[in-house]
């Protein structure tokens, strides 16, 4: 820019080295310091906003002293211009690098993710979310040992009030994470691993994990799992790779990993060819007494089949967890606090008498599957007289089980309703009226008359079976009167009723209708549990949830590659019939960590042999378990002080002896 001054406080203005939106980044020397090279970076614009964003991000850039994060020198303004003075990097951005190389080798790209992931998981442990990582905010040296995170402008700290407006975006396309998209107050830090899983893929291909850039403006596309790496061509790398990647990418925060570090360690992981499951076999540091080592068991189905759903925070603390009671100072520490918490009835100091020899790490899970079942009776017909004589719209007549429901409302019970079948409506003219809207009258079959009813006769006329009577009918005989006739009362002498059942519409609509009801189902499942009550353990160890996914209208497959779960799917299949459907499935996880461990405590056991001849001296060798994130040993018989039980049965049996004896005397 023309009208910058030749100097910024100290500086001298060289060559502009870098720009961005609103900023220019200039390489300066100190004017008396002439060997003393650094980047000043100005500030063109004038907007408060702006400048308070400037002036934030010089703050919250000082007090971040990382290897891995550009130093600031100093912070000013010189009028109209506020500055920053910084480190220069000789090199320029990983940007810059990628767009000179294409793609980077292996070691180098790893290299640089490590220096990145580092800053970034010091910057979030200190309350500070980047909210743009980018290749063009990593600066890497001209030989690619020197790698620096830098550009805090949009970072927001924990504890201040943020500056972005709810709806407003910012940060660098085709680097933005879901709730980027959605807001920038959503962003986490672990948007900022989904940012920078963007960076290790771009790293490794060339090109971003998507043929488009997700999620902003007319061309971006949705957010979704990356490409594999070897369909970018990229086929030198470890298939591990892959998984790190979509773990990073993962659309949920929850499924990421946990922190920068974890992604790190994962990747140092999978470069050095081991897996990063909680279930291995560890032995023993060397100065310990080793039995044989057991190999490593296997993943567990949990953690081969759901890996890309399972929550990573859970799982990384086990990974700790399993860290720590890798030491066998951690493990006589607990030892010793068992023997202490009741030193009247347990063995004393039981971790400094235990040797080590081997450790051992599992999961324990427990699984919970949720059903909702439909019941769609069979087809009925149903009619209703044609009152509105609407148009009628020609469709398909769909299925029993495609006829539209309301949406499941969780895993409830409902009562569920009659509904209709599109498709199957039909006018037809009634069959009783026959198309005229009324009945023949059954009392006088449409003639319209009946018979009138006898006369009871006036008073004073002679009673029934008088002489008068009997005269009276004996003419009769000889001249019969015709029968008098009177208009039906029924039909009102109309010889026709209102049909009933068209209701004297003439036509009828006939459709055919369903009924259907929903009905929830719970079943639980869970791993053997090593040698322990499980009522305690449930009690004293908290389950943490490690997955927890829904499926329409059956099961996934990936569930039934767990016996926990198959178990209770064939369960829930046993109750379906051909009424019967699954609509709605969930499967939650939740596990507890368990620790075993071999030892001995200094005892021996002699095998004699022939002739009574000592034949081998062996250890007698304890196996036991410790359980949960709280590391908790269940009571043991076995680790009991029996000496001091006795004496203090002894004493016990005494004080009571005692007490009778003075009792008798007294007595």
């Amino acid at each position: 820019m023309s009208n910058l001054p030749e100097r910024i406080g100290n500086y001298r203005l060289e060559r502009q080295i870098g720009r961005g939106g609103v900023s220019q980044v200039w390489l300066a020397r100190h004017r008396t310091l002439r060997t003393r090279q650094v980047a000043v970076k100005v500030l063109l614009s004038q907007d408060p906003e702006w400048i308070e964003r400037f002036t934030r991000e010089a703050e919250i850039t000082s007090q971040l002293r990382h290897e891995h994060i550009v130093p600031i020198y100093d912070h000013g303004y010189q009028s109209p211009f506020h500055y920053t003075v910084m480190e220069y990097v000789e090199g320029g951005s990983l940007r810059d690098l990628l767009n000179q190389r294409g793609r980077l080798p292996l070691e180098l790209a790893a290299h640089i993710f490590f220096c990145t992931a580092a800053a970034l998981d010091y910057a979030h442990a200190h309350g500070v979310v980047h909210r743009d990582i980018s290749t063009g905010n990593i600066l890497v040296d001209h030989n690619g040992k020197r790698v620096f995170l830098a550009d805090f402008g949009i970072a927001r700290e924990s504890g201040k009030p943020p500056m972005t407006t709810v709806n407003k975006v910012m940060g660098t396309r085709g680097f933005l994470s879901p709730e980027h998209a959605s807001s920038a107050t959503a962003v986490t830090h672990l948007s900022d691993i989904y940012s920078l899983g963007v960076v290790l893929y771009v790293m490794l291909t060339g090109d971003l994990p998507w043929p488009y850039k997700p999620g902003l403006g007319d061309d971006g596309g949705p957010f979704a799992p990356p490409m594999s790496l070897r369909d970018r061509g990229v086929t030198d790398v470890p298939a591990a790779l892959d998984t790190i990647i979509r773990t990073m990418l993962a659309l949920e925060p929850s499924k990421r990993y946990p922190s920068a570090q974890a992604a790190a360690d994962a990747l140092k992981q999978a470069l050095n060819r081991h897996t990063s499951t909680t279930q291995v076999m560890t032995s023993a540091p060397a100065s310990t007494p080793s039995t044989p080592a057991s190999p490593p068991e296997e993943p567990h189905p949990v953690e081969k089949a759901l890996a890309p759903d399972l929550l990573k925070a859970p799982m990384q603390e086990a990974l700790t967890r399993m860290n720590e009671l890798n030491d066998p100072r951690e493990i006589a520490r607990l030892l010793n606090d068992w023997s202490d918490a009741r030193p009247w009835l347990r063995r004393p100091a039981l971790g400094r008498l235990a040797a080590i020899r081997q450790i051992g790490h599992r999961n324990v899970y427990w699984y919970v599957l949720r059903v909702l079942y439909e019941t769609r009776e069979p087809a009925r017909s149903a009619e209703e007289p044609d009152y509105q004589m609407i148009e009628i719209k020609l469709e398909r007549e769909p299925g029993r089980w495609e006829v539209p429901l309301p949406a499941p409302q969780g895993f409830e019970n409902d009562p569920g309703g009659i509904v209709r079948i599109p498709g199957t409506t039909r006018v037809v003219l009634c069959d009783d009226c026959k198309g005229i809207g009324r009945t023949i009258c059954p009392r006088c079959n449409g003639s319209r008359r009946v018979p009138a009813p006898a006369d009871p006769g006036l008073p004073g006329d002679p009673m029934p079976g008088s002489p008068a009577t009997v005269a009276s009918a004996s003419a009769s005989v000889q001249v019969a009167a015709p029968p008098r006739l009177i208009p039906c009362p029924d039909c009102q002498g109309s010889g026709g009723l209102h049909c009933k059942r068209c209701d004297g519409t003439s036509r009828l609509v006939v459709h055919k209708t369903i009924r259907w009801h929903r009905r929830a189902a719970t079943m639980t499942e869970h791993d053997n549990l090593p040698k322990v009550d499980e009522q305690w353990l449930q009690q004293r160890c908290k389950k943490r949830k490690i997955y927890c996914e829904q499926a329409q209208g059956g099961f996934r497959s990936e569930w039934r590659l767990v016996p926990g779960i198959q178990t209770m799917i064939e369960e829930a299949e046993k109750r379906l019939d051909p009424d019967t459907r699954i609509v709605l499935s969930e499967v939650i996880v939740h596990f507890i960590p368990v620790t075993e461990i071999v030892f001995d405590l200094n005892e021996w056991t002699v095998t004699k042999g022939v002739g009574g001849k000592r034949r081998s001296r062996e250890p007698v060798l304890y196996r036991w378990y410790i359980y949960g994130f709280e590391k908790l040993l269940p009571d043991d018989w076995r680790f009991l002080n029996r000496d001091r039980i006795v004496a203090l049965g002894a004493t016990g049996v005494s004080i009571v002896v005692t007490v009778a004896l003075i009792l008798i005397l007294v007595l």
